[in-house]
């Protein structure tokens, strides 16, 4: 991208602000949104941006097919515990890494988030107005509802936070919470331990290498439900613990 030197800063920012956005597109994301760190404040110490940042960038997908969900394994997983990986997130991690490269050769130090310990990420894309929380504790999004995975890239250059989103996409709706078979919600109040107990114990085995989660209060949803997608085999095999 040109340096346009000669434009007054803000606008040479608004500039890179707006590059970043369109090669994040082009390289892979489907949604990209900027928050200051200054929102972040309100989180405890490890779950904020490192000092040097100035700005977060967060990246979405969308899961348009489930394949990009699938969880990658060594046939002996379960005894090995080896770490898996899903095709999402390799995306999302090679298109966080081409921006902090692009904006370190602007001058400017940057480096994708961490997953753990670090940023809340579904709170991140609420600060940078991708969407709301959502009654199913999953980031809506306007476009393709809870159906997308996120990243995101610390950087040092302060670009202009984008509008937060004030909108109640869920209203009266409560399919997520009537379709969850963890019952996580049946206290009002989502239970992370419920939902996540259910998964382990209920994981479509897909080959003896991967395996897909429960993904049914994101299914359910009907916000972006318009949208074209490849729909999951529910009658494939759980593997049960």
């Amino acid at each position: 991208m040109p340096s346009g030197s000669w434009l007054p800063l803000e606008n040479r920012l608004d500039r890179l602000k707006n590059h970043l956005r369109e090669k994040a597109i082009e390289w892979g994301a489907d949604l990209v949104g900027f928050a200051g760190v200054e929102d972040f404040e309100r989180y405890p110490s490890t779950h904020r941006p490192p000092e040097r940042a100035r700005t977060v960038i967060v990246l979405a997908i969308w899961m348009e097919d489930p394949v990009l969900d699938l969880w990658l394994h060594l046939p002996a997983w379960r005894a090995w515990n080896k770490p898996s990986r899903a095709f999402e997130d390799e995306i999302l991690r090679g298109v966080s890494l081409r921006l902090s490269l692009l904006l370190e050769r602007e001058g400017y130090w940057a480096e994708p988030a961490p997953y753990e310990p670090g940023i809340y990420l579904k709170e991140a894309g609420v600060l940078a107005g991708l969407g709301v929380i959502g009654k199913n504790n999953l980031l809506i999004t306007k476009e393709y509802g809870p159906r997308v995975r996120l990243r995101a890239v610390n950087t040092s250059v302060r670009l202009k936070p984008d509008p937060t989103v004030h909108f109640d996409y869920c209203g009266k709706c409560n399919r997520c919470i009537e379709f969850c078979p963890a019952r996580a919600f049946r206290t009002e109040k989502y239970s992370r331990e419920a939902c996540l107990n259910y998964c382990q114990a209920n994981l479509k085995q897909v080959s003896q290498y991967a395996v897909l989660w429960c993904m049914q209060c994101s299914d359910a949803c009907p916000i972006g439900e318009d949208r074209r997608r490849t729909k999951v085999d529910n009658s494939s095999t759980p593997i049960r613990n």
